[in-house]
């Protein structure tokens, strides 16, 4: 089984190509408008630095990006992802918020960032990592090109400590989760991969293990809404008498 989700992964971007034109809508309504929320704990942990210049990767339809946008000390927002047609859909929403001033969403693999050594202040990636084929190249990569001093802000699912949460859950992610996104989507099974993706990932210690690997430090694993996902932070070391970034 988890062969065959991590040979899927290679090619997830098409799953993502299929599902965009109900993507945004499905995702509000089978979050339960939680994901909003969530978004919001991500912008609290942001470096206090002005004119930041931040990396949303996986991206989707720009959802983070966009949110981030609203931010005083952001200067530039650079979003990636290899699905095209959520790009697309990412691009209109940005014409339509006119920020294209601020914002920007390009074709990129967050395994393969197509910038420059130590040019990023702040990397975001918001329920990406999962569907990464290789999850440790991409935390390699993030070290790659953020700027020393610079921050990561991952949130990806993870899976409830709590007997009764835990079961609920399981049965919304197994059971009404998929079949209300497989009908709506068009999709046979997308939604039905994306829950095995979540089962099967590393999370809480096990993932701040692969961050630890990668060279990130100060660590912190935030459980958000009962622990159904968590919200990661890591930082690339500061050479000494660099500025905060609190």
């Amino acid at each position: 089984m988890k062969t065959q989700i991590d040979d899927r992964k290679k090619e997830s971007y098409k799953i993502f190509d299929s599902i965009a034109p109900t993507y945004d809508s499905l995702n509000h309504i089978l979050s339960l408008g939680i994901d909003i929320l969530w978004r919001k704990k991500l912008t609290k942990k942001l470096p206090t630095n002005k004119k930041l210049f931040v990396v949303d990767l996986a991206t989707g339809t720009g959802d983070v990006a966009l949110h981030l946008s609203q931010e005083r000390n952001i200067q530039k927002i650079q979003g990636f992802d290899l699905s095209r047609n959520m790009i697309e859909i990412g691009r209109q929403k940005v014409k339509n918020k006119k920020v294209e001033h601020k914002v920007s969403l390009d074709i990129g693999d967050g395994m393969n960032i197509p910038l420059k050594d130590n040019s990023v202040d702040v990397i975001t990636l918001s329920f990406g990592i999962r569907n990464f084929s290789n999850p440790q190249k991409g935390l390699d990569e993030i070290y790659r090109v953020l700027k020393p001093g610079g921050r990561a802000l991952i949130m990806e699912f993870s899976i409830p400590k709590n007997y009764l949460i835990k079961k609920a859950y399981f049965f919304y992610f197994r059971k009404v989760l998929p079949w209300i996104g497989n009908k709506v989507s068009g999709h046979k099974d997308a939604y039905t991969y994306l829950n095995k993706t979540v089962e099967s990932f590393p999370y809480g210690k096990k993932f701040l293990g692969l961050m630890n690997k990668a060279g990130l430090e100060k660590l912190e694993a935030n459980p958000l809404t009962f622990g159904i996902s968590t919200l990661y932070v890591g930082n690339k070391k500061a050479p000494t008498g660099n500025l905060s970034h609190d």
